[in-house]
C-alpha cells in the first residue's frame, strides 16, 4: 500500500503540477479528508493479508489538472475500484471526477463517487457506476466512521473489486456528538451537566471524523490553553452541526453549563433562515478557528499563513458559524 504523504514544503506547492509517484493498486480511494485516509491506512494494515492492493492519496494534492492526469494514467487507469470522496461534492474536484469517470468507463473499473459531508449530490450518484445499495453503503460507512465502519468499508470494496459476493454489514452508529476531555476520554453527557464548574467554561466544537481518525491533537493544545487561561474546557466531537440530534446536544450542553466562550472549528455553516445558529443560545463569544490543511513547518514559512484552499473555505468564501474569527 501507498499512503501520500499530505505534508508539503510551501503553501504554493498544494496547487503546482506533482507527479505522486504512486505504482497501480486493485483499490484506489481518494479524499479530501486525512482522517478518510488515516483510518483507511489503519484498517488496510489490521487486516492486509485478506485485502487487495490499495492506493490512497489526497485530493489535496490532485487540484492541477497535470497533476490529475498523470494519476489517472498511472494507477486509476489500472484500478479495479476506484472510490472518490470529495468535501463539497462535484465542484471541488469537477476535472478530476471527469477524468477519473472517463478512466473507469474505459477500462471497465468501479466507481464510487460519494459527497465528504451530509449533503447529496445526485451528480456524483450518476456518475458511480455501482449499484446504489453499495455506493450507500460506502457513504454511511464513511459518514459514520470509526474503526468497524471504515474496516467494512474496505471489505466491500475488496468484494467488488474481485467481483465477489460480500453480505454487508449494517453501519454501525457511534452517535452524533460525543463529549470529550482534554486527556481523550469521552465524558458522560448526564455528569458532566449535573457537575457545577468551579470556573468559567469553555466549549470546543469539531468534527467527530477528526476524532475517530485519531487526530484529536489540535483539539486538545486548543483545550490545555483554554485550561493554563483559567477556563474549564470541554469539547464536543459531533458529525455536523447540521445534524438535528447532534445540535440537540449542543442545546443539553449549552443549556446545563452556560459557557464564556465556544471554540468553533466546523465548516459549512448550519446558520438558519433567520441568520442564526444552535451556538447563539449559548449567548457569549462563539470563536471561529480555522484547522489549516497544511504542515505546521510551511505554515511558519509563509507569510500569508493560509493555503489557497483553506483561504477560499475559510476566508473568501466560507460558510461559517462562529462569530468572531480568529486564526489558523
Amino acid at each position: 500500500m501507498h499512503l501520500l504523504a499530505t505534508q508539503s514544503a510551501t503553501l504554493d506547492e498544494i496547487d503546482a503540477a506533482v507527479d505522486l509517484g504512486q505504482t497501480a493498486g486493485d483499490v484506489v480511494v481518494l479524499s479530501f479528508s486525512d482522517s478518510d485516509l488515516s483510518a483507511l491506512a489503519a484498517a488496510w494494515r489490521a487486516a492486509k493479508q485478506t485485502l487487495p492492493s490499495l492506493r490512497l492519496a489526497s485530493l489535496k494534492r490532485l487540484r492541477h489538472p497535470m497533476s490529475v492526469d498523470l494519476y489517472v494514467d498511472d494507477v486509476v487507469s489500472k484500478s479495479r475500484l476506484v472510490i472518490v470522496r470529495s468535501l463539497g461534492g462535484l465542484d471541488y474536484w469537477r476535472y478530476g471526477f471527469e477524468q477519473v469517470a472517463e478512466a473507469c468507463r474505459r477500462s471497465g473499473s468501479k466507481l464510487v463517487a460519494l459527497p465528504g459531508d451530509d449533503r447529496p449530490d445526485p451528480r456524483l450518484s450518476a456518475l458511480s457506476t455501482v449499484s446504489p445499495q453499495h455506493a450507500s453503503l460506502f457513504d454511511a460507512y464513511f459518514r459514520e466512521g470509526g474503526a468497524g465502519n471504515i474496516g467494512n468499508a474496505l471489505r466491500l470494496a475488496s468484494a467488488l473489486a474481485r467481483g465477489e459476493t460480500f453480505e454487508a454489514p449494517v453501519p454501525v452508529p457511534l452517535g452524533p456528538a460525543i463529549l470529550m476531555s482534554a486527556d481523550g476520554s469521552a465524558i458522560d453527557v448526564a455528569q458532566w451537566a449535573s457537575t457545577q464548574a468551579s470556573l468559567g467554561g469553555a466549549l470546543v466544537v469539531f468534527y467527530r471524523s477528526s476524532l475517530l481518525a485519531d487526530d484529536f491533537a489540535p483539539v486538545r493544545a486548543l483545550m490545555l490553553q483554554l485550561a493554563a487561561e483559567g477556563l474549564d474546557a470541554a469539547a464536543v466531537a459531533l458529525t455536523s452541526l447540521k445534524d438535528p440530534a447532534a445540535a440537540a446536544m449542543i442545546d443539553t450542553l449549552v443549556a446545563a453549563r452556560r459557557p464564556s466562550v465556544i471554540i468553533n472549528t466546523t465548516a459549512f455553516s448550519a446558520r438558519r433562515s433567520d441568520d442564526t445558529t444552535v451556538l447563539d443560545a449559548a449567548d457569549c463569544p462563539v470563536l471561529q478557528v480555522a484547522l489549516a490543511g497544511t504542515s505546521n513547518a510551511a505554515w511558519a514559512a509563509s507569510d500569508r499563513g493560509l493555503a489557497p484552499s483553506d483561504l477560499a473555505m475559510h476566508v473568501v468564501l466560507p460558510e461559517l458559524d462562529g462569530r468572531l474569527f480568529t486564526r489558523a
